[in-house]
């Protein structure tokens, strides 16, 4: 029980420091290397090293309005091509398509199947966060009373095949190819 809590703290303790690390205005600068702290977390398997895992997969979230899906084809190098569906309902939803770059634990993703919508999102190697701010044009993939702000994925499956296999509402498939 005793090691349980210890890991436990050195996560919070890591997850402290990201949030800290991700204040400076270092978008494009070289990636940051973990803190000791975060590096015995990653060693422990407490955490994940988002420097060794790829965006590449499916990405879903469960609630009481449906199911939310994101899915990511390709590489850090060339980039990505990516769909996702938001569910706010069995009418209510945002869904689209568009690429995506990645660095570090920063995505750089633009939807461009409607009106062309760029927003950074956060990946902590399991957990995929949109930001709660987002431009204007991101309301074209949604219908009323629905939104992209804040809606969160989490890692279902790695790889591109798993990736092709995510299906849409009104997009058959979000990710064809890559």
């Amino acid at each position: 029980m005793k090691q349980v809590c210890v890991l436990l703290f050195a996560f919070l303790l890591a997850s402290c420091d990201q949030i800290e690390a991700g204040r400076g205005d270092a978008a494009d600068g070289p990636e940051e290397q973990p803190s000791s702290l975060e590096q015995a977390a990653i060693d422990a398997g407490v955490i994940p090293d988002v420097r060794n895992v790829s965006l590449s997969g499916a990405f879903e979230r469960q609630s009481d309005l449906g199911e939310d899906r994101f899915c990511a084809v390709g590489n850090d190098e060339r980039g990505y091509q990516v769909g996702l569906l938001a569910v706010f309902g069995p009418d209510s939803k945002c869904e689209g398509l568009g690429s995506a770059e990645r660095n570090g634990e920063r995505v750089t993703i633009t939807l461009d199947s409607e009106q062309r919508c760029s927003f950074t999102a956060s990946f902590d190697g399991v957990a995929l966060q949109m930001p709660g701010d987002l431009p204007e044009s991101c309301e074209s993939y949604c219908t009323p009373r629905a939104g992209l702000n804040g809606v969160s994925f989490y890692l279902v499956g790695e790889g591109d095949a798993v990736a092709r296999s995510t299906r849409g509402r009104e997009i058959e498939n979000l990710c064809p190819s890559g």
